[in-house]
């Protein structure tokens, strides 16, 4: 199993509004991507100069199908989203 972990930081400008819209786009994917076997999205809820604004907890049978979530055009249109309102990313991928 491969374990996917991505955290963000968001742009100040209309960030609680990018935030929870954020969330709900990256919550819709389990449903479209076969792949995915779990999938957690949270929003921080304390304040620390260390801290990023979102997180994402997902898990994957292989690397092939965490690969073919990366590349999946769902992905890629939350990605797209992601990448117009976040001014930061993080991502740790690691077998379990």
């Amino acid at each position: 199993m491969i374990k996917h972990i991505v955290a963000w930081d968001f742009a100040d400008d209309n960030k609680q509004n990018n935030l929870k819209r954020m969330k709900n786009l990256l919550e819709e994917l389990p449903a479209l991507i076969s792949e995915i076997e779990t999938f957690e999205v949270g929003l921080n809820i304390k304040a620390s100069d260390v801290a990023k604004d979102m997180v994402l907890v997902s898990s994957f049978p292989d690397e092939a199908a965490l690969q073919r979530y990366a590349d999946h055009p769902e992905h890629q249109r939350v990605v797209s989203e992601l990448r117009k309102v976040a001014s930061k990313t993080v991502v740790v991928d690691y077998r379990v």
